[in-house]
């Protein structure tokens, strides 16, 4: 009974954060949409690139990457209901889609070696175990 209990509450919390999620999804879309076409109907490209500057550029591309990861979380989830195990492989995946929406957003004029060479770790971290993950699921 208490069981069952549990897993009707679990369904429920999932139902709800897929709904967030998705609603997130929408609003980021229609974000990335509007940055987008209002970068070309301006028009006001001091940097000599044709269509959209490299500064709007540096605020849509985070908004993709949002989409992506808010994506994969509700990938993550519906694995977890479904298998009630979750994915290693998801959760590197998410963590390098976050890592290379901070590096298109990142100044590294701001900041100090140690905090480069951090980062620098955490990415060879993450692409280290995707790659012996997916190293094991070939052979």
């Amino acid at each position: 009974m208490l069981m069952r209990s549990i897993k009707k509450f679990e369904k429920i919390v999932f139902t709800f954060l897929v709904f967030v999620l998705v609603s997130y999804i929408i609003v980021e879309i229609v974000e990335l949409v509007y940055q987008f076409g209002a970068s070309i109907i301006s028009g006001s490209n001091t940097d000599g690139r044709l269509l959209i500057s490299n500064a709007l550029l540096k605020e849509v591309l985070p908004v993709f990457f949002n989409i992506l990861i808010a994506i994969e979380l509700i990938d993550t989830f519906s694995v977890y209901v479904q298998r009630h195990s979750i994915k290693v492989l998801n959760i590197l995946l998410i963590g390098l889609i976050a890592i290379g929406r901070k590096l298109i957003a990142y100044d590294f004029g701001d900041t100090d070696g140690i905090t480069s060479l951090g980062l620098a770790a955490l990415i060879i971290s993450l692409a280290g175990g995707y790659y012996l993950i997916k190293k094991n699921d070939f052979d």
